[in-house]
């Protein structure tokens, strides 16, 4: 014959019941305020730097070649570069160490060339009378040298006052003197060596 639990295990059984009940609604203690886990730190970034790169020195200007005239066997001066750089005026000649402004007296004409490597940049020749007496010098004057074909330029000077062909002028009572002149080129950056190998023998009225 089936048993049934009594009246008072029944209880038992039901007053456990409602206890677990109870304890599985209340949340489980918080622990105190003051053992809670503190807030996690913040940290204050450092500041960070971005390193410049370095400003690149400035570059020296180049320097003008400098050269210096020799005289060949047919007494015709050529210059002889002496700078190790790539250099603008090559070689600068002339026709004749002496011209004259009286047609009977000799050549009045003096041709003078240059060999340039870079033609397209130009040169300007300035020149001037250097009376050897007195050492007298007149002020600079200038001339456009022109094309003379391939990489040359030239400029050609007639002195001859007689037959009014003249393309430079001087002042009355000029005696022998140096026909000094320099090519520069038309930027200013390089010229040459003043020249003074050429002798001019003006007309002295």
């Amino acid at each position: 014959m089936r048993s049934f639990p009594s009246l008072d295990q029944t209880q038992v059984a039901l007053a456990v019941q409602q206890t677990d009940l109870a304890q599985g609604q209340n949340p489980p203690a918080q622990p105190p305020a003051g053992e809670q886990d503190a807030a996690p730190p913040t940290y204050t970034p450092y500041p960070t730097y971005t390193q410049q790169a370095p400003q690149q020195p400035e570059q020296p200007q180049s320097v003008p070649a400098t050269a210096t005239m020799t005289l060949t066997s047919t007494h015709t001066p050529t210059i002889t570069q002496t700078a190790t750089q790539e250099v603008l005026f090559l070689n600068v000649t002339v026709d004749r160490l002496e011209f004259h402004c009286v047609p009977g007296d000799g050549p009045t004409t003096l041709t003078i060339t240059v060999e340039m490597s870079d033609v397209d940049r130009g040169a300007a020749l300035f020149w001037r009378l250097h009376e050897k007496a007195n050492d007298n010098k007149l002020a600079w004057e200038v001339v456009d040298m022109q094309r003379a074909g391939g990489n040359e330029r030239t400029y050609t000077f007639d002195a001859d006052t007689w037959n009014g062909t003249n393309n430079f002028f001087y002042p009355p009572m000029m005696g022998e003197s140096w026909f000094e002149f320099q090519i520069i080129s038309n930027d200013g950056l390089e010229r040459t060596e003043v020249f003074a190998d050429v002798t001019f023998f003006p007309c002295a009225c």
